[in-house]
């Protein structure tokens, strides 16, 4: 035995046993760094969603915070997709609506919210039921004010008030009766 491995410090450690347990941290600080690593790679986080990337279902309507939502029978009955050309296309139960849409973004509109004006200005012509909700579906689009995407859920703020909620839906295209 040399010298070294003799001598022990005020806690009784030798260097070698002090080499020993760096080592073994140094490992533990590695395998926790690649695991982590390894989770962040390989994590279930959703992609972060854009306006213009799904088609949106919608599925809920507010009014006002005192009241329960509307929801909506069959949200893939009432879709609408924004293009980057900023038109969209809607399907309103048995009809399709267009139109143009403008957004401001939420800095520039000097709120948390993104600013969203829909114009709706066409649709085919088609009487889709009593129980239909096309007509009040292309009005409370028509009075959009802002939108807020989290995870995959677009809301949409409606002046004077209420708001619509849309989930993002597996299809690339919306249509009617879908």
């Amino acid at each position: 035995m040399d010298e070294d491995e003799t001598r022990n410090d005020k806690y009784g450690t030798t260097p070698v046993e002090i080499q020993a347990l760096i080592s073994m941290f140094a490992a533990a600080v590695l395998m926790t760094a690649i695991a982590v690593l390894a989770i962040f790679i390989a994590g279930e986080q959703p992609p972060r969603l854009r306006l213009t990337d799904p088609t949106w279902q919608w599925t809920d309507w507010t009014t006002s915070a005192a009241e329960a939502p509307l929801a909506v029978a069959d949200p893939a009955q009432y879709t609408i997709q924004f293009g980057r050309d900023w038109t969209f296309a809607a399907g309103a139960d048995c009809s399709l609506v267009a139109g143009a849409y403008g957004v401001v973004p939420a800095g520039r509109a000097g709120g948390a919210r993104n600013s969203l004006s829909i114009s709706p200005a066409s649709a085919s012509p088609a009487s889709c039921g009593a129980e239909s909700l096309a007509d009040l579906f292309v009005e409370l689009l028509d009075s959009s004010n802002n939108y807020v995407i989290k995870g995959s859920q677009l809301t949409i703020t409606l002046f004077p008030k209420g708001t619509m909620t849309f989930e993002a839906a597996p299809d690339a295209s919306p249509s009617p009766g879908a």
